[in-house]
């Protein structure tokens, strides 16, 4: 369970890669994680929502990517596997650098 809502009820996970369908044998770690986009879908009536976040791991057919999730009154990270084809590489701009002292 990821929280709860406003109504009190429990907020719904969305549909991810159960652990044992993951082969941790070809699973490769990320050095430092990639800036990606995520489409998570739901199994509720609730349509389907692009997040951004990062991947962390990666098999042939599998992305671990790390989003922040949306909680009744706070945000936390969270770790989800899902299919390759719901992530899209994204740039993070490096503003900062720009910027004098």
């Amino acid at each position: 369970m990821s929280g709860l809502n406003q109504s009190g009820e429990p907020e719904p996970d969305p549909v991810v890669v159960p652990d044992t369908g993951i082969d941790w044998a070809r699973a490769v770690r990320a050095h430092q994680a990639v800036p990606v986009w995520v489409r998570l879908t739901f199994d509720d009536e609730r349509p389907a929502c692009t997040e951004k976040g990062f991947a962390c791991a990666w098999t042939d057919q599998h992305v671990l990517v790390q989003v922040l999730w949306e909680l009744s009154y706070y945000r936390r990270a969270r770790e989800f596997w899902v299919h390759a084809g719901q992530v899209k590489r994204r740039v993070v701009e490096r503003r900062w650098l720009d910027r004098s002292a």
